[in-house]
């Protein structure tokens, strides 16, 4: 059980919007050159699940009193893993994805390495990006919602940006900051209780729901700009669930503003690529599976 809950430690729940966010990509990849979803497609989507996994054990290491006082899912306050395995995995799972990328090219090494240099200074101290509320959401913005799908094609995507409609990354760029700046909602009171200065903490929730939605709106307006309509009807809805959430200010509803983004985006992954959305209906199985045998928990769940 000791492996099973390491490899549940990295909690893969989390990796859907890299997924999701690298097929959607993709799909308009594909349908400019006429490819089809190969190995090297696989191996990418790997190396980055890979890079995330070794992000989010490291930041379970040093966000353990507040993730204890927030009430999260922490396998460390429970026992399940150690401060040493994670550690470990950590330092397997994020030099294996920057060894593997070099196999791509110099190119997508280069964004490996980024991706991990962010992953550590965004938790670890002095620097701890995370604690630093505009650099904190920049920081998320930037790795996953422009170097994930920059990596789909780093010699098209870096050189000619203007040209790839509506892949381009500036959308995940925005759409992404707007669901980060929600996420520090739900953690607001125990980051206060520990010094830490998040989004939520700093400039209070009522901002925090107007920020994510003007990011939101210039999601939306970047869909129109490159004229395609189901990212449009995408940044649509999430829009209008933050503003839900602004007249609202519950934290269910704003929980539900958070994670319902991620699920539209999720489905249109699914949309161009079916074996994906089977994928994923096994995973969310396999995790309610899962939490339930071992936490007595039921996650994951939309609200």
């Amino acid at each position: 059980m000791k492996l099973v809950d390491l490899i549940f430690a990295a909690r893969p729940m989390l990796h859907l919007p890299v997924w999701s966010i690298y097929l959607v990509a993709l799909s308009h990849h594909h349908k400019l050159s006429g490819g089809r979803f190969g190995w090297s497609d696989l191996g990418m989507l790997a190396c980055l699940s890979l890079m995330a996994s070794g992000a989010y054990y490291l930041n379970q290491l040093y966000d353990y009193r507040s993730d204890a006082i927030n009430n999260k899912l922490g396998f460390l306050q429970r026992r399940l893993v150690s401060t040493g395995s994670l550690m470990t995995g950590y330092v397997v799972t994020s030099v294996v994805a920057v060894s593997v990328s070099l196999l791509y090219s110099l190119v997508t090494l280069a964004i490996f390495v980024q991706l991990f240099l962010l992953g550590y200074i965004y938790s670890a101290p002095p620097i701890r990006l995370k604690d630093r509320p505009m650099w904190g959401l920049l920081a998320n913005a930037y790795c996953f919602g422009f170097l994930v799908p920059t990596s789909v094609m780093p010699e098209v995507t870096l050189h000619n940006n203007g040209q790839l409609g509506w892949d381009n990354p500036m959308y995940f760029f925005l759409s992404l900051a707007s669901i980060y700046a929600l996420t520090t909602l739900a953690d607001r009171d125990g980051d206060r209780a520990v010094g830490k200065r998040t989004l939520a903490v700093v400039i209070g929730p009522v901002r925090v729901r107007f920020l994510a939605l003007l990011l939101m709106a210039g999601a939306a307006y970047v869909a129109v700009r490159s004229q395609h309509d189901l990212l449009l009807v995408l940044a649509t809805l999430s829009a209008t669930f933050i503003l839900i959430a602004i007249v609202v200010r519950s934290s269910r509803m704003d929980l539900f503003a958070t994670k319902t983004p991620i699920l539209l985006l999720t489905l249109l992954a699914g949309f161009f690529y079916p074996s994906y959305l089977a994928f994923v209906i096994v995973t969310v199985a396999t995790c309610r599976i899962y939490y339930r045998k071992r936490w007595h928990v039921d996650y994951p769940k939309l609200t």
